[in-house]
């Protein structure tokens, strides 16, 4: 933790594209971002500009879904086409590739960062996969001093929240979640939030979430997405995720968050 901070309004995605990152660094140099999340396989000179900040929280974004440069050249083509569903789903051997890229992620991230700790979360939450939570517990568990374990409360905010598809498809995300992660206590987040309502805040309505949040304790985070990609990015991407990083929900996020 940074200062003894408290509330953390993180962003994921640090390092997924340049201009991903240059809005991440948008929303902490003009907006409340604290905490930012970091992907550890991207340019040096990006990792680089992040250094400098140093009252930011950051934590390794521990990725195996969206991978353009691979640390295990040797099972490059492996790695670069996995999904969630292959690693949920994973053989002996696909494991096996998938446990010696997290390995160099984590020690990048070490000794990138100059960290004696980790704190890890996962894209496309990789890290609630049993057998892949199971490795960061039976071999990291002295490092890893917080590992995203999601359980965010559902509140109903505003009756507006029924008329959107976006709602529901993040609540079905968030329910999902609540299943794959039960059982899992030592570091569930009870004072999480970003999911339900990720990329559909408005100012109004995010004033109001956060207040929720600070009455139930004075500990919380919330998670936002405010990196998209630019036009001239779109080939460092796989094709079944164009849309996800050129979504209007991000630019709204990087909108809302950088005038907040």
């Amino acid at each position: 933790m940074v200062n003894n901070l408290t509330k953390f309004f993180h962003a994921d995605d640090y390092g997924y594209s340049e201009s991903i990152s240059n809005n991440i660094l948008d929303c902490v140099d003009s907006g409340p971002i604290n905490s930012v999340s970091i992907m550890i396989n991207s340019e040096d000179y990006i990792l680089n500009r992040i250094k400098n900040y140093k009252n930011l929280n950051l934590t390794l974004h521990l990725n195996l879904t969206s991978l353009t440069n691979p640390g295990n050249n040797k099972n490059k083509e492996t790695l670069e086409n996995l999904t969630f569903s292959k690693i949920f789903f994973a053989n002996k051997n696909l494991k096996k590739i998938c446990k010696e890229e997290i390995e160099f992620q984590i020690k990048k991230f070490l000794k990138d960062f100059n960290k004696t700790n980790l704190t890890i979360d996962g894209h496309h939450h990789i890290q609630i996969i049993p057998w892949v939570y199971k490795h960061l517990m039976s071999e990291y568990k002295s490092l890893i001093v917080d590992l995203r374990i999601p359980d965010e409360k559902i509140r109903f905010l505003s009756v507006r929240y029924l008329y959107s598809l976006t709602f529901y498809r993040n609540l079905i995300a968030v329910l999902v979640l609540k299943i794959l992660c039960v059982g899992r206590k030592k570091f569930m987040k009870k004072n999480f939030a970003g999911l339900l309502y990720s990329g559909i805040y408005n100012k109004n309505f995010l004033k109001k979430h956060l207040q929720c949040l600070e009455n139930d304790s004075n500990n919380f985070e919330i998670t936002f997405h405010p990196g998209f990609a630019g036009k001239t990015e779109i080939d460092q991407f796989k094709n079944s995720h164009i849309k996800y990083v050129t979504s209007k929900n991000r630019f709204n996020e990087y909108s809302l968050l950088k005038n907040f």
